[in-house]
């Protein structure tokens, strides 16, 4: 229950409209009690006229009021004689009012509700995209997107729909009580004496519920996985042939699912099934008891009648409850899920009075780093200053620990031991955003927006003029082909700029980097996957980006790295050599032997 409270506490700035719907609604509730009431004139003087004494207090005193509202006059009079006329406008007359007061109520209510789920799911999303690469590594993308999307939506149906219900027939129930009283509380108190036993069924079976539900959900997210594995990776299912292995995967996701799912079905199907049990159980006694009275005159027919409506709704809205009940215990397991990820602690966080990094003027500086993922060490001991406006190539075998030490350098993780500094600055003494403000990053792996041209290369920048962002595009290289586009710079570029080539979306990756015109670079093996063509006109624009700016490379074809001033070569996490390309191959250590490894002939 502690995460349903905390989820109605989101409801904390709507209290206002909450408060007015609740008033509504009560309001629409009394006027249903009203509707009721007026079945026993309908009974008593529409449908057996006569058949109640009038002094015992039966249905004309109720008639007799209503004819004082009524107008002087022929038609005043016409109608006062009139009951079988008087009576259902005045029934539709209620219902007309109550409508109004009905819609608006469940209108600010769901309205509230829906303006809580996007508050939720902001501050989940904001909660996710702050968190550092460690979280992404150890949650998949599918499990991510279900609680985003299928989690959230749950509880959307709970703060919405099944909320302005619960708040309707919570309303509506007391004054429903009130009229079955007030019109024969012998007959009402013999029924309300079973209501605990139609309850009993809502709370035992809710509690399955919540367990089946969240193993939907859990399974849920594990067919998101699945869907997300195959779509990214459907080159790869196809070139190998996988295609079936692949629906089987999928259908044992699908089939754990459903047997989740059925589950939840049986607990959400036997609970009504046994309610109505109990209401007729209840209705044989009920029935009984007023056909004995009545036969004897100790019952007014009108007054069962009414008792009976009220009866009848509140069965009717002990069932809408449970169906409400069993959303809440839904909701309550998806809140938890939800919650669990909201409360991640950030691995990468500024701490309280950090100052804002002064622009790069001088070295950055790893002393003594030292990085373990899990139980694995990454990088030992790693010192190595990297001076402004130099080119640095880091360089070594795979899992030699290079793209880890670049990602010290914006904060993507922390050192397990030692610091990062930039101007004698540790980093993690200064605000993230303008560390990050001074940092451009170039890699492999391209992240293009399904977006115009334009707006991926001034990407969250609304001020940029399209003639600056034409200006870096030629610079990379890119103003050729984009000019070439449907509708150029503002040509769509679909997901993930599917539409470009690879040599292509790296261009325009480049020119958003010169865009934001920063001090620092990472390149990420930015030309390893290119063409023999498209690699030139790319190391075209990455020489244009490089000019004059501080300058990390990441390399894993050592052609690309010849001219770097610096390689370092690192080894298990270690350096191993440092130096340029001629001396460290007459060295004839670790980087020649990479040399001859790739070139299968001694580099020269």
């Amino acid at each position: 229950m502690r995460d349903l409270w905390r989820l109605l506490g989101y409801l904390r700035p709507y209290l206002g409209v909450m408060a007015l719907a609740s008033s509504l609604l009560a309001v629409s509730g009394a006027l249903m009690a009203l509707v009721v009431s007026s079945v026993k004139p309908l009974v008593n003087d529409v449908l057996l006229p006569g058949a109640v004494d009038a002094a015992a207090g039966g249905a004309s005193g109720v008639l007799a009021g209503l004819r004082g509202w009524l107008p002087p006059g022929t038609v005043g009079d016409w109608l006062g004689e009139r009951a079988f006329i008087l009576v259902p406008l005045l029934i539709v007359g209620l219902f007309l009012v109550r409508g109004v007061f009905l819609y608006f109520g469940q209108y600010l209510t769901v309205r509230s509700g829906a303006m809580v789920i996007r508050d939720l799911r902001l501050a989940l999303y904001e909660s996710i995209v702050h968190q550092s690469l460690n979280f992404f590594h150890a949650h998949p993308s599918g499990l991510i997107l279900s609680r985003i999307l299928n989690d959230v939506q749950r509880l959307q149906r709970l703060t919405t729909n099944q909320l302005a219900d619960m708040v309707r027939v919570g309303a509506m129930v007391p004054f429903l009580l009130i009229t079955a009283l007030l019109h024969d509380w012998r007959v009402s108190l013999l029924t309300m004496g079973a209501l605990p036993l139609l309850a009993y069924p809502m709370v035992r079976l809710g509690k399955k519920l919540r367990r089946a539900s969240t193993a939907s959900q859990e399974d849920m997210a594990r067919v998101a996985t699945r869907l997300t594995e195959s779509v990214t990776g459907i080159k790869v299912v196809q070139a190998f042939g996988m295609e079936e292995h692949e629906i089987g995967r999928f259908r044992g996701a699908v089939d754990r699912m459903l047997r989740a799912d059925l589950r939840a079905g049986r607990a959400r199907a036997l609970s009504p099934a046994i309610m109505e049990l109990l209401g007729a159980g209840v209705g044989a006694v009920l029935f009984y008891f007023a056909g004995y009275q009545i036969a004897r005159g100790r019952l007014d027919a009108g007054d069962f009648a009414v008792v009976l409506f009220c009866l009848g709704l509140l069965f009717m809205s002990m069932r809408r409850l449970n169906a409400v009940y069993a959303e809440l215990q839904r909701g309550i397991a998806a809140a938890t899920r939800v919650f669990d990820m909201l409360d991640r602690e950030r691995d990468i966080v500024d701490r309280p009075g950090v100052r804002s990094l002064p622009t790069f003027s001088s070295n950055i500086s790893f002393d003594g780093v030292s990085f373990t993922y899990g139980d694995r060490s990454v990088l030992n001991e790693i010192d190595l200053v990297i001076d402004r406006g130099e080119t640095v190539a880091l360089v070594g075998a795979s899992g030699a620990g290079k793209t880890t030490l670049a990602n010290l350098l914006p904060r993507f993780y922390d050192p397990s031991a030692g610091a990062v500094r930039v101007d004698g600055h540790d980093l993690r003494e200064v605000g993230l955003g303008s560390l990050r403000d001074q940092i451009g990053l170039v890699t492999q792996e391209i992240v293009l927006f399904d977006d115009t041209v334009r707006n991926n290369i001034a990407y969250g920048r609304g001020d940029i003029g399209i003639d600056r962002v034409i200006e870096v595009a030629r610079a990379s290289q890119a103003h050729g082909f984009i000019e070439e586009l449907p509708r150029g710079y503002d040509t769509r570029l679909g997901e993930a700029g599917q539409r470009l080539s690879m040599g292509q979306r790296q261009r325009i990756a480049i020119a958003r980097a010169l865009l934001k015109d920063p001090p620092l670079l990472i390149l990420d093996e930015a030309t390893s996957a290119l063409d023999a063509e498209s690699e030139v006109l790319v190391q075209l624009a990455l020489e244009q980006l490089m000019k004059g700016r501080t300058s990390v490379v990441i390399a894993h074809r050592l052609s690309t790295v010849r001219r770097a001033g610096r390689i370092v070569v690192l080894d298990r996490g270690r350096i191993v050599e440092q130096g340029c390309h001629a001396s460290l191959l007459a060295a004839d250590g670790h980087y020649a032997r990479l040399c001859q490894l790739q070139f299968a002939e001694p580099a020269k």
